[in-house]
């Protein structure tokens, strides 16, 4: 473990007791505005100041609360790359959500005389929190940024480029306020130019050795600064790099900063970071929740579809009910996707095949169910068990998929997310005969895991909706 992860280890441990302390503080100075200003107020006379068990059990779960939602806004990862105005920008926002919060759970129940003595109690423990944990983490904060202008924290860097792109980029980096980068190399194209302001770093080879290099020297970021033209070989990069924990920065062309994907995080040269975290925390607990409970209500509600689909099968072929198969799922984990039996049994016995719509291994009854994608309904057990969510790419065989980044290395992004029983590949292709097609399944379903919401699954459930309704499946 490098410098700069025990530090981000120990930074996070002081946050999360800071913010406790910090949640702590706001309730005791709420309990001090009720009881000696609020209260006596309204009933007239003094009430004693107790510090009982309820004090105790109301102090800890209001704070717990504050960390968990910073927790799930993200405040307390990156937090050696964070700048001080994004963590302001999160500490106000953890504060808003936590106090509309407990108004609702606490401040509603107030024995008040007037409207405006909410504004006294809600005002005080909004702004006593917002002071104290603003302070703290901006003391935090600060204390990184230090470390990063003495050089005392450095993150381990190759530069991929070496042409006037990276020279380039290398000037604006000695010029700005230091990023942290500590370029122990460059690695180049096949046949590119040395600029003469790289040249003084150290030679680590071409970029298809860049994944060996990175595991090897234990790099935390690498940047790639290539001439506009050379796309497919970024994409490369990106794709080898994918199995390793690690950031990686592109230097963006003209239609990159058209389209938006430029953020302007400093006022020098800006560059694309690749994302990692396709979901956000609280993003992927709504999800989380929301498949739950669908999967739950569909269970129950489609239960009679299901029973029928049972029978169906018990009765139209000899062999199990249930057909389990091992898909890849989220990181490459393997797990068993249960469908009900629509083949034969042994339908596979000379290895792996792709089904089409005139299969003769597909049975009578397999057909009807797979029109209306009945043999897809126990899924949401996966769902339940959490192999699987509702929305999602479609989850493929290894052999297949194998098949598919050999072909397209990009689409080894799709198991970032979790598979889903249903995807925007599934509505706008449906089911695949051949590789071919599945490369066409897969660019939908990639364009869905870069633009997660859970305002899109909801829309791919409802032209999912439709196509089962119409009978449009295969």
């Amino acid at each position: 473990m490098n410098r700069s992860e025990k530090l981000e280890g120990r930074l996070r441990y002081l946050y999360i007791l800071l913010d406790l302390a910090s949640g702590a503080t706001a309730y005791l100075a709420l309990h001090l505005v009720r009881k000696l200003v609020v209260e006596p107020k309204r009933f007239g006379v003094e009430l004693p100041l107790e510090f009982n068990e309820k004090f105790w059990l109301a102090t800890a779960l209001t704070s717990g609360l504050y960390v968990l939602i910073s927790a799930l806004g993200g405040t307390y990862r990156d937090l050696t790359r964070k700048s001080r105005l994004k963590q302001a920008f999160n500490t106000f926002s953890a504060t808003l959500v936590t106090s509309v919060a407990l108004f609702f759970l606490i401040f509603l129940d107030d024995y008040i005389k007037f409207y405006s003595q909410y504004y006294t109690t809600l005002g005080t423990y909004t702004l006593t929190l917002l002071v104290f944990s603003g302070f703290f983490r901006f003391t935090m904060a600060s204390y990184v940024r230090h470390q990063l202008d003495t050089k005392k924290l450095t993150f381990r860097s190759i530069l991929v480029g070496a042409g006037k792109e990276a020279g380039d980029l290398l000037d604006s980096f000695n010029k700005e306020r230091t990023k942290g980068y500590d370029f122990i190399g460059y690695m180049t194209m096949n046949g590119e130019e040395i600029d003469s302001r790289v040249a003084h770093l150290p030679y680590l080879g071409t970029t298809s050795q860049v994944k060996d290099v990175a595991n090897d020297n234990n790099i935390e970021d690498v940047i790639i600064a290539l001439a506009t033209g050379n796309s497919e070989v970024i994409a490369r990069i990106v794709s080898d790099l994918e199995d390793l924990s690690l950031r990686i920065h592109v230097l963006p062309n003209l239609f990159s900063i058209l389209s938006g994907q430029v953020k302007m995080d400093s006022f020098g040269r800006s560059m694309i970071e690749v994302k990692r975290e396709l979901v956000p925390p609280h993003v992927a607990v709504i999800k989380r929740i929301f498949d739950i409970v669908l999967s739950l209500i569909a269970l129950l509600v489609l239960s009679p579809i299901l029973l029928v689909g049972i029978i169906g099968v018990k009765t139209s072929s000899p062999g199990p009910i249930f057909y389990r198969q091992s898909r890849l799922g989220k990181n490459g984990k393997t797990f068993k996707i249960i469908k009900l039996r629509s083949m034969v049994v042994d339908a596979e016995k000379l290895g792996p095949q792709l089904s089409s719509e005139d299969d003769p291994r597909i049975t009578s009854w397999g057909r009807t169910m797979r029109k209306y994608r009945i043999d897809e309904l126990p899924q949401f057990l996966n769902v339940l068990f959490g192999d699987m969510a509702i929305v999602g790419p479609r989850p493929e065989r290894k052999f297949y998929f194998d098949q598919i980044i050999e072909k397209a290395p990009q689409y080894k992004f799709l198991l970032r997310v979790k598979p889903g029983i249903t995807s925007w590949g599934m509505v706008k292709y449906g089911y695949a005969e051949n590789v071919a097609e599945m490369l066409e399944r897969a660019r939908y379903d990639l364009i869905y895991t870069e633009n997660i919401t859970l305002l899109s699954d909801i829309k791919i459930l409802f032209y999912t909706l439709v196509t089962v309704l119409q009978g449009r499946g295969k």
